[in-house]
């Protein structure tokens, strides 16, 4: 732990780079910046108000040659303790960095910096007819930088995507006070796409890039009752596969709407539960349909009522309950417990049933909280901390609560990120593999462990779990693929993985290795039409993908490419197939595989290395198979907007004819290559690529 008293010249150079009124030290500002809106608690050793963006590198630097803990903070509203300094050392405060510094409506952009309140960021768009579409319920509050920090979603996530998939790109400074500039539109491994959701653990934004959106011409909003979480979820079921995408779906339960007084709805004592239906579109007369589908749907389940809003303000009201909830909960006892698990969404019913057992096993009060579209679960759940017994049932409760989801096929976060309070739940969600390798992947890009540390990797509870998870049942190909990966890793045989040949060309001769053919990874591993997603081996040709999905009434909405899928993801050559993705099956140069990500649409329980691996050229493993996002096929139903990728346009492959030419595309960074030591410290996959 570090003190004031041993930062010694540090403490002095702070002042320097940043002017002493803006470093503290007394009782009253450590005690400040002890906690956020999660339980955990930890005092760090001095506080920097940061008061221009040009100040964060050189303050940075400073931190790290002299060997001191640092971490971001600024409204401090996330719910893991991701602002915890469990190491001490010291906070940069970065809230004043709040100037909106562009918008760009012909082009879709807006550059702020990372104190933007995210609700003023909306308020200022409005003014010029477009919005930026994360919403997260804390967002009168929270800001961009937090919610890039997190990877924040919110209701309007459901249709738009979460903050990863409205980053264009974000100048970022490295954990050793370098300045880096980075785009999703930049070749080789997507680097947006890593650092946003890791929690200030690999560097701190200090501008973003966000794509922002025309204003819907047309929204419509209802609201209808249920006696049951159960039978709303029933409902939420039928609706998300006709294949209608909301702009939102909500579901709150009766203990929710009463401690948020209502929203200004008439509820009968038989009320246990309600949907918050909108959505919004160019044609009002599309709309109307799709809500009469949903009141049907909602009829077929049990409703008790259903009524659109009469305007605007009752609309409002509406929305201030939904987004109200979690201050209104955190009236009736001093403390409240947020999960945030997240389940594949036909799994939603059952999640929501054995939250409620439980709770009820435990006998715990909360209120529930759903992003029902989209499968992400927010038990609330009132105690109090200064009773050792209740608190204790509260945390096991939560970890019960995590467990379920994982056992559904979910996730232990959708939006809220790991922190502190999470750490051990990443024993039970990934194998030994996948957390060594994003203790590489950190090790890499923070040698000496000084940003954020000890978050989002359990630290000395890595190994908690008994045993590694039984193999997987794989292709006959694919397991072949892996026993000559552990084999050429053992005699250091470099290999050339090649598919259809399509995507990537290499040089020839021994140094581009010896070949690896990918090409017989052609299995559809599973269509999950309930729940809009697909898996299928790497080798399949997307030719036949679109056809095997066509079978069944679904569709990737995407260009149609030629190649393969893994091929497409490995070189980028349509953008946003960054936004599609859900999970990969990777296998590393020596052969292990490592499962990222998975069948929820929201997932931020670690870094997100499925995204990283967009672009990657095969030079950090070999994809045996990707998990992507699906829609109805010829319903017309997925607008540009629905699923985010749909907004990227194709772009140019990355060739390499020989070695030379490499500068007409991809040339690795500084970061590129310490990645590349994460995944193939031999440089064993593609090597020309690094030379």
């Amino acid at each position: 732990m570090f003190r004031k008293d041993r930062l010694g010249g540090t403490l002095e150079g702070l002042k320097r780079i940043a002017g002493e009124d803006n470093v503290f030290t007394g009782e009253a500002d450590i005690l400040a910046y002890s906690y956020d809106a999660g339980s955990a608690r930890a005092r760090p050793d001095a506080v920097v108000r940061v008061d221009a963006a040009d100040k964060v590198a050189p303050l940075v630097k400073l931190l790290y040659g002299a060997g001191v803990p640092f971490l971001p903070r600024l409204a401090g509203t996330n719910l893991s303790g991701g602002t915890i300094p469990l190491k001490g050392g010291v906070i940069l405060n970065l809230s004043s960095l709040n100037k909106i510094r562009s918008i760009d409506t012909a082009a879709g952009v807006a550059v702020v910096e990372p104190g933007v309140v995210n609700l003023k960021l909306q308020e200022e768009l409005a003014k010029a007819g477009f919005f930026y579409p994360p919403d997260p319920a804390s967002q009168k509050v929270c800001t961009i930088g937090g919610n890039i920090g997190e990877n924040a979603g919110g209701p309007l996530c459901l249709k738009y995507g979460v903050t990863a998939d409205n980053v264009l790109g974000l100048t970022v400074v490295t954990p050793q006070g370098e300045t880096l500039e980075i785009s999703t539109d930049d070749p080789g491994p997507d680097l947006p796409g890593l650092f946003t959701g890791s929690e200030g653990t690999l560097g701190i934004a200090i501008y973003a890039r966000l794509r922002i959106l025309p204003l819907p011409k047309n929204i419509i909003t209802a609201v209808c009752s249920f006696a049951s979480v159960d039978d709303a979820m029933k409902a939420v079921a039928a609706t998300i596969a006709s294949g209608i995408v909301p702009r939102a779906l909500e579901a709150m339960d009766r203990v929710s709407l009463d401690a948020a007084g209502g929203g200004g709805l008439e509820l009968s004592d038989r009320t246990g539960a309600v949907l918050i239906i909108e959505l919004d579109g160019n044609s009002r007369r599309d709309l109307e349909k799709e809500m009469a589908e949903i009141r049907a749907f909602a009829a077929a389940a049990g409703s008790l009522d259903f009524r659109e809003t009469a305007d605007n303000a009752e609309r409002e009201v509406l929305w201030a309950a939904r987004k109200g909830a979690y201050p209104a909960l955190a009236r009736l006892a001093p403390n409240v417990m947020v999960e945030d698990g997240a389940v594949p969404r036909p799994k939603l019913p059952r999640a929501a049933a054995e939250v409620r057992r439980i709770l009820s096993d435990y006998k715990l009060t909360a209120g529930l909280l759903f992003h029902a579209g989209d499968g992400n679960l927010h038990p609330n759940v009132i105690y109090d901390e200064r009773d050792i017994e209740e608190t204790r049932r509260v945390r096991k409760a939560g970890h019960e609560i995590l467990r379920a989801c994982i056992d559904l096929g979910g996730t232990i976060s959708g939006e809220h990120g790991v922190g502190v309070e999470k750490r051990l739940a990443m024993n039970w969600l990934y194998d030994r593999a996948e957390l060594e390798l994003f203790s590489r992947v950190k090790e890499a890009l923070d040698p000496k462990d000084l940003a954020n540390p000890d978050k989002i990797i359990p630290v000395s509870d890595r190994h908690a779990r008994r045993k590694d998870a039984a193999p997987a049942a794989r292709s006959a190909a694919a397991s072949a693929l892996i026993t000559e990966l552990k084999y050429r890793a053992a005699h250091g045989i470099k290999s050339r993985v090649k598919g259809l040949g399509t995507r990537l060309a290499s040089p020839g001769g021994e140094a581009a290795g010896r070949d690896l053919d990918v090409s017989g990874l052609k299995s559809v591993v599973e269509i999950y039409g309930d729940n809009l997603t697909a898996t299928f081996e790497a080798g399949i040709p997307l030719r036949t993908l679109r056809s095997e999905l066509k079978a069944v009434g679904l569709e990737v909405p995407m260009p149609k490419l030629d190649g393969t899928l893994g091929g497409l993801i490995a070189t980028k050559a349509w953008a946003g197939i960054r936004d599609l993705l859900l999970g990969l099956e990777l296998a590393l140069p020596d052969g292990t595989v490592c499962r990222l990500g998975g069948k929820s649409v929201k997932n931020v329980a670690g870094y997100d290395l499925t995204r990283l691996l967009c672009g990657s050229l095969g030079a950090y493993g070999v994809i045996l198979s990707a998990t992507i996002r699906l829609c109805p096929a010829g319903t017309g139903r997925h607008s540009p907007q629905s699923v985010p990728g749909a907004l990227r346009p194709a772009g140019k492959s990355p060739r390499f004819p020989h070695a030379e030419s490499r500068a007409t595309g991809f040339v690795p960074s500084d970061i590129h290559r310490r990645l590349k030591k994460a995944f193939d410290p031999e440089n064993l996959l593609n090597p020309w690529i690094y030379g």
